[in-house]
């Protein structure tokens, strides 16, 4: 992540605590909804807070609960549960708490016609305030732009913290994931096919670069941040297939992001495509962030998605 982000994408302002004044990033000036949905270009997204919503959408997932392409009649995410959605925050130790984003109070903002805030009020354990931008663009884009402070920094002793992020896809019929990288087997860079066979086995999948040897320990429960692959990717984007789709994800090259995954994470039958954002040595008092995209259109070939990202890559550097 970045530390300080600039200005001119924060969205915080100063809280008056006594005689202390504490950065934070909540949003000001906005209305608060549980529901709110885009269309543009292409996409229908759906997103929403934590609470439940709809006939089947269940409390405890945020982010995008559905994604819908003009070219498929439904939802490429499973429709109980989200993509895009915080599921964990750590730092090393076991969790006392499973899945502490999900289980505290989340708000949801609409800011423009294209573009919805998610926000969280530090959570009671880790401490950990954050922002998403999520902003839909024509024609099959959505731009996400993620900021948090850490108010609790007893809570990440062991010199990082963690962020996890999962996305829950609905039947696919392929469950693997696709990025560019290396084997153990094989040091040339290739199109990797993984797949973990089993929940928590071979689960994360860290850069050619990440050579972090961050502390986890022995008990510690969120079994697919830790479970490490043979593979390491060489580019900071991975993709699926749904149907006729691709679902892609693209992340800022400088960021400590690892890309995990489940073939069962939302059930027997729906693979979760997830990803985690690694911060050394976090501190107080600071806004941390990282962008990325994510693509949803027909699937043309492997080098497509290279291609979008190396065009996104060019943007972000403007």
């Amino acid at each position: 992540m970045k530390n300080p982000i600039s200005l001119p994408l924060a969205l915080f302002i100063m809280v008056s605590c006594g005689q202390k004044t504490m950065l934070s990033l909540k949003p000001e000036g906005l209305k608060q909804e549980n529901k709110i949905t885009i269309e543009n270009g292409n996409l229908k997204v759906v997103f929403v807070d934590n609470e439940a919503s709809g006939p089947v959408h269940k409390a405890g997932y945020n982010g995008i609960s559905e994604l819908y392409h003009r070219h498929e009649d439904s939802t490429i995410f499973v429709p109980d549960y989200a993509g895009f959605n915080l599921e964990h925050i750590f730092g090393g130790d076991s969790l006392s708490q499973l899945f502490e984003p999900r289980r505290h109070p989340m708000k949801l903002y609409r800011k423009s016609d294209n573009t919805v805030i998610l926000y969280q009020e530090a959570t009671p354990n880790s401490g950990v305030e954050s922002l998403t931008e999520f902003k839909v663009i024509a024609p099959d884009y959505i731009d996400i732009s993620f900021q948090c402070i850490f108010h609790n920094q007893q809570f990440f002793q062991h010199g990082y913290g963690g962020l996890f992020w999962a996305s829950y896809i609905h039947k696919p019929e392929d469950k693997k994931i696709y990025f560019l990288g290396t084997a153990e087997e094989r040091p040339d860079t290739a199109w990797i096919e993984a797949y973990s066979a089993t929940h928590g086995l071979n689960s994360t999948h860290r850069a050619v670069g990440d050579v972090n040897n961050f502390f986890f320990a022995e008990n510690f429960n969120a079994s697919l941040a830790n479970h490490y692959s043979a593979y390491r990717y060489s580019s900071p984007y991975y993709f699926g297939r749904f149907r006729n789709m691709v679902l892609a994800f693209l992340f800022e090259s400088q960021d400590i992001i690892r890309f995990s995954q489940s073939p069962t994470g939302g059930g027997p039958e729906n693979p979760a495509w997830d990803f985690q954002c690694i911060v050394p040595t976090p501190e107080t008092g600071k806004i941390y962030s990282f962008k990325a995209r994510i693509i949803y259109k027909p699937f043309v070939n492997d080098n497509d998605i290279s291609h979008e990202y190396e065009r996104w890559n060019v943007d972000l550097q403007r």
